[in-house]
């Protein structure tokens, strides 16, 4: 198995291809399908509803024909470019704390797409000899989610970002949901797993 991270064009979001005989699980796809060129893409998943994070599900449905899963908070959201934060992009930027532009990135300010999977608290699958755990991660957003590889490899959108607390000031975030649901589930992952967020390069994770 292989795991390729992909920076793309808006707020440098992070892109990940899990490649395996031939075929391919993609997260948060940014706008660019060439990552997963000559892949048979199985599945496309999100680990929240943000613009930044699903700018590409729409290019890579059409390139590749694969099912978006996601929570069913994050699929309610991601049809409507106000909550998926697309239509105040420029807003969305400035309330970054951990990246100042000096010029915005070109947006799609009515952007849409769905799932055609969803799951309300956990879910599960087999994948090329591969397990996956998906779990709902609110705080951040209403349809945040982790997912757990294999339990050594975690995919945290943007509720693991090294060196930076998680940002719940957004439009849907929750503190409350942060502190009883998430926070908790965050601390029971293991410590030295591989952690691949939504933003900056992989770490290992130590728990505090």
């Amino acid at each position: 198995m292989e795991i390729r991270r992909f920076v793309s064009d808006l707020l440098q979001s992070n892109t990940y291809v899990i490649e395996e005989n031939g075929r391919a699980i993609a997260v948060d796809p940014g706008r660019d399908v060439l990552p997963a060129r000559g892949l048979a893409v199985d599945r496309i998943l999100l680990t929240h509803e943000h613009y930044d994070h699903i700018s590409g599900v729409n290019a890579w449905k059409d390139a590749f024909g694969a099912p978006v899963l996601c929570t069913q908070a994050c699929a309610a959201a991601i049809g409507d470019p106000k909550r998926n934060l697309a239509r105040i992009f420029d807003v969305f930027c400035e309330l970054q704390t951990w990246i100042r532009l000096k010029e915005k990135p070109d947006a799609d300010r009515t952007f849409a797409c769905s799932a055609e999977e969803t799951f309300e608290d956990v879910f599960r699958f087999a994948w090329q000899g591969h397990s996956f755990r998906l779990f709902a991660l609110p705080g951040h957003s209403p349809g945040g989610a982790g997912i757990l590889l294999d339990g050594s490899h975690f995919f945290s959108g943007d509720s693991l970002l090294p060196g930076e607390s998680v940002e719940l000031r957004l439009p849907g975030g929750s503190k409350r949901a942060w502190e009883e649901i998430s926070l908790p589930r965050l601390k029971a992952l293991p410590d030295g797993i591989t952690i691949y967020p939504g933003h900056f390069a992989p770490f290992t994770y130590q728990k505090a």
